[in-house]
This record gives C-alpha cells, sequence and structure tokens, in this order.
C-alpha cells in the first residue's frame, strides 16, 4: 500500500494517559488496549446461500480499555475495585451484591499525533471487569491490570457509551 501525504499526520505512537472521570489515573506501564467488541446476528434465509447484505443486526457492542497502572493509591484502587471504598487508610467493600451508579466511571485513553492532532478513545459509564490482581516480587514493579467495558445508560439508549474521536488542535 502506498504512503500518502496525510500518512505521517495519522501515525500514533506511543501508550497514551489513562483518564478517569476527566483526571489523568496515573502512570501506566506496559501498552494500553482499546478495542470496540460487537456481536452480530444475521438471519439465515431459505434459498439463500450466505449472509445477505442488510440483513445484519448489532446485537451488542461495548468498549475495552485495558491499562496496567504501577501506582497504588486509594484512588487508583477504587477505580480498579467496583465498590469498594476507602476509609481510614483501607479499602474494602461492604458485601452489597448490586454495584452503586458512583461505581462505573468515564475511562478514556488519550494520545498525542504529530502536529497537533490527537487520538481519544472513551468508554463511558466502564467498569473494571478484570481481577484485581497484582504480582509483587524482586526487580519488578506491582501494577494491577484493568479491563474496562462500557455500559449503556437506560436514560438514552441511542447514545453510545463508547467513542473514538480524532481532533487537530486547530
Amino acid at each position: 500500500m502506498p504512503v500518502t501525504a496525510a500518512t505521517p499526520a495519522n501515525l500514533l505512537v506511543g501508550a497514551g494517559d489513562v483518564y478517569v472521570d476527566g483526571a489523568v489515573l496515573g502512570a501506566s506501564i506496559d501498552d494500553n488496549a482499546f478495542r470496540i467488541e460487537r456481536d452480530y446476528f444475521t438471519p439465515e434465509l431459505n434459498g439463500v446461500k450466505g449472509m445477505l447484505r442488510g440483513t445484519t443486526y448489532i446485537d451488542r457492542s461495548e468498549a475495552v480499555l485495558e491499562c496496567s497502572i504501577p501506582e497504588i493509591s486509594a484512588t487508583i484502587m477504587e477505580s480498579l475495585w467496583p465498590g469498594s471504598e476507602e476509609a481510614g487508610g483501607t479499602i474494602t467493600e461492604d458485601g452489597t451484591r448490586r454495584l452503586p451508579s458512583t461505581a462505573y466511571h468515564d475511562w478514556a485513553l488519550q494520545a498525542e499525533g504529530i502536529d497537533g492532532k490527537w487520538f481519544t478513545f472513551e468508554a463511558d459509564g466502564g467498569l473494571n471487569l478484570a481481577n484485581l490482581e497484582m504480582t509483587l516480587g524482586d526487580s519488578s514493579v506491582a501494577a494491577p491490570r484493568a479491563e474496562v467495558h462500557s455500559t449503556w445508560d437506560a436514560a438514552d439508549t441511542d447514545a453510545a457509551p463508547h467513542r473514538i474521536i480524532v481532533a487537530d488542535a486547530s
């Protein structure tokens, strides 16, 4: 494939920064990742040998943002452990089975391109569905990995809870 005049401006190099509710979460380590996962349904129609164009429906669509955070603080642990709360330096959960609305946060991965171009990958109402796990060892950094899934807002199911924004500084 040939290089175009726009190729340099469209390159994205670097891990980017992770934000929760508009604030930088902290340093990240390893690669950050963003993907949109979808499930589709296409009816199998009699007399048609395969999928019929225009009959595919989206069953499920969600963003997944993954990052590893090497900083251990109450704020970061609460973001990574849905339903937890910090009290007097102790982070725990109260045994409630249903997560409160305060457990959901707007997550974003933002990376700077060249010539003032910015790339933002957003997962609204995100919930970390990964286990809270970290390895502590000599000559290594403890860095819990988040796997944040976007969630839909019951008040507005027409507004996708995930998006990719490509913006110029101008």
